[in-house]
């Protein structure tokens, strides 16, 4: 199986801005390969009450980037705990260095 070079995908995109055809260069069309996410999260529903005014600017939000509710949710819940995360990080570290 002739194998194909390993290439950033940022390359393969500015070929192909660049009108390059990178499929036949980049890709084994004869033998496929499908794999799976590096990361496997389990997904687990919850219900989350909220007011008709946050549901409004969450829909609003959402409209203005024409995504879901859901997803703007999902957003602004990840960037919320990684600011949490790295606000106890600099705590742990400041109390380090007294």
């Amino acid at each position: 199986m002739n194998r194909k070079q390993k290439v950033s995908i940022e390359r393969i995109e500015k070929e192909m801005d660049a009108g390059k055809e990178v499929i036949d260069e980049y890709f084994d069309v004869a033998h496929p390969r499908v794999g799976q996410p590096r990361t496997v999260h389990r997904i687990r529903k919850t219900n989350l009450d909220l007011t008709e005014e946050m549901l409004r600017e969450l829909d609003e939000l959402a409209d203005s980037l024409n995504v879901s509710r859901q997803a703007v949710i999902k957003v602004i819940l990840r960037q919320a705990l990684d600011q949490h995360r790295l606000a106890q990080q600099r705590n742990v570290t400041a109390q380090k260095d007294r």
